[in-house]
């Protein structure tokens, strides 16, 4: 496997992907990722191809695992990211406002969280592998103590916004929105 040094410190390999990709699926995935309601006429927009070849690259990253078909769950392993982790950063306060908005521009950065309690941010991370995920945590160690947590499974639950508001009322001490 090779590995090559990303200008900020961290390691990205270079092995191959479980899935080929070309820049216009990976310019697809990008916006999904950003907009999960974009139409493919917005899409064909954004990447440069016609309606069409958006909805065919869609259903093919839906065939492939990569995409869910409501579109809303990137499947990160399939791509190459095969490590996910929840990476706490415990900093001082006024540099955990600065550090936000520079580790939302990490590849490796999905979310990042302000937890209650001075400068905690919890960061959702993807990985390519574990020295990868190495390198990134120790990038963060001058800003303050990181504590990290591998995920090992993920599943999303299934519960549309009605079932929800339908078991909160059942309960009686919350009255939401009669359904």
């Amino acid at each position: 496997m090779q590995v090559r040094r990303c200008a900020k410190g961290g390691a990205v390999s270079e092995k191959k992907r479980r899935v080929d990709l070309d820049r216009y699926d990976l310019a697809i995935l990008s916006a999904l990722a950003t907009n999960t309601r974009l139409t493919t006429v917005e899409l064909a927009t954004i990447v440069h191809l016609s309606r069409t070849a958006v909805s065919r690259r869609i259903a093919a990253l839906k065939r492939m695992n990569v995409l869910s078909d409501s579109a809303d769950v990137l499947n990160y392993e399939l791509i190459g990211f095969g490590v996910r982790a929840v990476v706490e950063l415990l900093a001082p306060g006024h540099i955990a406002k600065i550090l936000k908005q520079t580790l939302l521009q990490r590849p490796e950065v999905l979310t990042v969280s302000v937890i209650a309690g001075d400068g905690l941010l919890s960061l959702d991370v993807i990985a390519v592998d574990m020295d990868h995920l190495h390198g990134f945590v120790h990038s963060l160690q001058d800003s303050g103590e990181t504590t990290t947590k591998i995920v090992f499974a993920e599943e999303k639950s299934q519960l549309t916004l009605v079932d929800r508001v339908r078991l909160l009322n059942q309960e009686k001490s919350y009255e939401l929105v009669r359904v």
